[in-house]
């Protein structure tokens, strides 16, 4: 099988989305416009006329390139039409070290495994909404069911007026509060036009939460073929009664019965994992792929 390097000019966009669309496995966060936003000039690995890709989403510090997992984006790796084997996992990961020293990315769950050090498990959770409702809502949990109680003694009111700019705030508070590192101004800015660029390719959907008028918790659900994904923000009022039980739980009563996956894009957070499985939502696994081969002056982990 030989693998080709395609810088990004050399990338037939068209084609490259195509596989994605048709992949088994294919995903949003890997077509092009999504990747264009995230990682702008990131390169390729292909396999003949594009029956097997990967996107390499690449920085330059101290004058070397290294690959990096883009912020919200959870998953990319190696996209194929055909299911995708150990040995085919083991000749990209031989050419991704053959061009890069330093790597740490996130594969999608249909790349299997190599048995070496190099890898890392990874945890999200799914939850298949093609049933009716009442099917679904049977599967929750108990504890989820006396949220949902909580929730709607609270009056919290759920609609979708309010934009982007409105969640990125909300979504910003959130994680200053929690003092989470590796998110930076740009990344907000990428994330603003992740939803814009969706939202105008008829792709997403807002839900606001208020409280006595007062913007509270926020999803954006971004869907792409039969797969939404889960974006939120939050703030202590809204987690006080929690709002974003609610919010997912109104999604859900107004698209059941579709051929759809909820995709909770994580996580490896133990309550926020039990949220969502308490869902009825299942984990699935996946893996994180990290080298550092830089020689020992350049040995740092972070971008």
């Amino acid at each position: 099988m030989e693998i080709k390097y395609l810088k990004h000019n050399q990338i037939v966009k068209q084609k490259w989305d195509s596989t994605i669309e048709n992949a088994k496995n294919g995903l949003v966060y890997a077509l092009s416009w999504y990747l264009d936003i995230v990682s702008p000039n990131w390169d390729a690995l292909v396999v003949g006329d594009y029956e097997i890709v990967m996107p390499l989403t690449f920085k330059t510090k101290y004058g070397i390139k290294y690959l990096y997992q883009p912020v919200f984006t959870q998953h990319l790796g190696i996209f194929s039409i055909e299911e995708i084997t150990v040995k085919q996992v083991e000749s990209f990961v031989n050419k991704i070290a053959e061009n890069y020293k330093f790597v740490d990315i996130q594969l999608n769950s249909a790349n299997p495994v190599l048995n070496n050090k190099f890898f890392e498990l990874r945890d999200t959770q799914i939850v298949d909404i093609s049933k009716l409702y009442n099917e679904i809502f049977s599967n929750y949990s108990k504890s989820l069911k006396i949220n949902l109680q909580k929730v709607f003694d609270s009056e919290l009111i759920i609609n979708s007026i309010g934009n982007s700019s409105d969640f990125i705030k909300l979504m910003r508070k959130m994680f200053d509060t929690k003092k989470v590192d590796g998110i930076c101004l740009n990344d907000y800015k990428n994330l603003e036009k992740i939803i814009n660029t969706s939202y105008n390719k008829n792709l997403g959907q807002f839900y606001f939460g208020y409280l006595n008028e007062e913007l509270c918790a926020a999803a954006f659900f971004l869907k792409w073929n039969n797969r939404t994904i889960l974006f939120t923000a939050l703030n202590g009022k809204g987690r006080e009664v929690g709002a974003m039980f609610g919010i997912i739980d109104r999604y859900i009563l107004e698209n059941a019965g579709r051929n759809l996956i909820l995709d909770f894009a994580g996580s490896n957070i133990t309550g926020v994992k039990y949220r969502n499985l308490g869902f009825g939502a299942k984990n699935i696994t996946y893996y994180a792929f990290k080298l550092n081969n830089l020689p020992i002056p350049f040995k740092w982990y972070k971008s």
